[in-house]
């Protein structure tokens, strides 16, 4: 990048505190049919917290990256152009996907590209003339931890409701489970990761324009889903947002993002401290602030290249450039 001011991400973390008031965003089930029940995770010190999974986040983070990538014109397959989770595997049947490779699939859907996917290998079969699949899979270039409450800041209410029924059935009342608190957030982007076959660790996308659009969708996505959450029960209760620190941790060069829990206290001053050459720190202590950093990267950052496979006789490659296109 020719750019003095461009930011190479190798790797990036988010650790914040957000607050939300009246949610109900992950949930682990029912008990019969009227009770939604909140999900809980116990601590090491034996403390049980309310948490949401970093599934459910990573899920909506997956619909909301689909919208960003059919925006900026980047492809999606068929199975994720209609939502499908389960992504390239749901194209092993399909016709026109015959032969699936790493290539077509990379090429063919960013969000395959993003969020990984695996298509298990199966063998050949006499009884019904089926063919040899190869495995193919790729790891997500972005990872979510447990969103859990700080021990001792979170509450719950049960809330009544109703809801009305034929003349025969009367109303039906529904308990759910209301919960407001103060939550750690963790997640990790892998922007060297971009059209690249993790198993092999083979770059195979290598349009930058191409690449920089994915890297921009995995940003925009992360912003939003931090500052307008999305989950389980939304419909009815979306989270009044009531705060927000943290920081954000962009690796330059190779190596991961320092990623430090928001359930300790000086988590702002512990990332902070790490601050060097390769290792970007970007502090907030608001919606606003954590808004203009994400505006930053995502107008002047762009995804870095894989370093060069070591070739015998050549020197090392210097860790503090290694990954940066020249």
């Amino acid at each position: 990048m020719d750019n003095p001011e461009a930011i190479p991400i190798y790797d990036l973390a988010i650790s914040a505190r957000v607050g939300w008031q009246a949610h109900s965003l992950s949930n682990a089930g029912t008990n019969g049919s009227n009770r939604t029940m909140p999900r809980r995770q116990l601590l090491a010190d034996g403390t049980v917290t309310d948490a949401c999974s970093g599934e459910i986040v990573k899920h909506h983070h997956a619909v909301l990256t689909a919208e960003y990538l059919t925006a900026l014109g980047t492809p999606l397959c068929p199975a994720c152009a209609t939502r499908d989770g389960r992504r390239a595997a749901a194209l092993v049947e399909h016709p026109d996907y015959k032969g699936l490779t790493m290539t077509r699939i990379l090429h063919g859907c960013g969000l395959c590209d993003i969020h990984g996917f695996l298509i298990t290998a199966k063998n050949a079969g006499t009884k019904n003339n089926t063919e040899d699949r190869e495995r193919l899979a790729k790891n997500s270039v972005v990872d979510f931890a447990y969103t859990l409450a700080l021990p001792g800041q979170f509450a719950e209410s049960d809330q009544l409701n109703t809801r009305s029924g034929t003349a025969k059935e009367g109303q039906m009342l529904m308990k759910k489970s209301v919960r407001s608190g103060e939550y750690a957030i963790g997640m990790r982007y892998s922007g060297v990761a971009i059209g690249v076959d993790t198993y092999h660790w083979q770059l195979l996308v290598t349009d930058p324009v191409e690449r920089l659009r994915r890297h921009q969708s995995v940003l925009f996505a992360l912003r939003d889903w931090i500052l307008s959450p999305d989950g389980a029960m939304t419909a009815t209760l979306l989270p009044h947002l009531t705060g927000l620190q943290g920081a954000i941790v962009v690796k330059t060069s190779v190596g991961r993002a320092p990623l430090y829990s928001a359930l300790m206290d000086q988590f702002v001053p512990q990332l902070t401290a790490m601050a060097g050459p390769s290792c970007i720190i970007l502090p907030f202590d608001s919606p606003a602030v954590f808004y203009a950093a994400m505006e930053r990267l995502i107008t002047r950052s762009y995804p870095c290249l894989p370093a060069p496979q070591p070739l015998q006789g050549r020197e090392p490659t210097d860790l503090t450039t290694a990954g940066t296109p020249a």
